[in-house]
């Protein structure tokens, strides 16, 4: 699997699948929900071999995985995977950034580090930048996973608070960045009348609320309190 690892064959084979626009439109549609190969096929409009033979390299890859469900076979993103480029006149690296643990631990040694007068040779200015560097990559790292542990728990509240599966799959719909009706029933091929008829009911309940800008209706997820302990 070439997640697993971060050497620099391993990252550059993952880049080089990454490289693919059809496997990023993939990823990105597998990032709102599971999907099974026809559905893939037809949100995307892309043969359905093709979607195949995109799936059978992300799965190898470690990237994706997969589970039956009666006849069908739905795919999904179980990992969070974080790199780092940094590409300067002086400079090119590649690196997978870990989850470094403690952050406590790191924002104690930024601390220091900052706080620390900085020596005039080059050498300790170049080691004192290079963990800086690399501490606010962990702390980057950091955020990311939680952000997808809110998402996690709001839509584990979602499921303990509502009872009504088309509302349920509206503000996951909306957590997941699918902020207009357009695009929610795109994705969950659900109508777009009835993707509206649930919208305002959530904003009548205080669980959406609706923006406009430049002549576009925007929903966002506010659950007025739904999501809060």
């Amino acid at each position: 699997m070439l997640v697993r690892n971060s050497n620099d064959k391993d990252l550059g084979a993952l880049l080089e699948l990454l490289a693919n626009e059809g496997r990023r439109r993939i990823l990105e549609l597998l990032t709102k929900k599971p999907c099974y190969i026809s559905e893939i096929s037809y949100s995307l409009r892309m043969a359905p071999k093709v979607v195949l033979e995109h799936l059978e390299k992300l799965e190898r890859a470690g990237i994706v995985r997969s589970y039956e469900d009666g006849r069908r076979r739905y795919y999904y993103i179980d990992r969070t995977i974080s790199i780092s480029i940094t590409l300067s006149p002086h400079r090119f690296k590649i690196e997978s950034v870990e989850r470094s643990g403690d952050m406590s631990e790191v924002f104690r040694d930024l601390r220091e580090m900052f706080e620390q007068s900085i020596s005039q040779n080059s050498r300790d200015l170049f080691e004192k930048l290079s963990k800086m560097e690399k501490a606010f990559r962990d702390i980057q790292r950091d955020i990311s996973d939680r952000i997808d542990e809110l998402i996690d728990r709001m839509i584990l509240k979602i499921d303990e608070t509502l009872t009504e599966d088309l509302e349920k799959i509206v503000l996951y719909g909306l957590i997941k960045g699918l902020d207009t009706p357009e695009k929610i029933s795109r994705i969950f091929g659900i109508s777009h009348e009835e993707v509206i008829v649930v919208l305002n009911n959530l904003e009548k309940r205080g669980l959406v609320a609706r923006m406009e800008e430049n002549g576009v209706v925007r929903f966002i997820p506010t659950f007025g309190g739904v999501v809060n302990e």
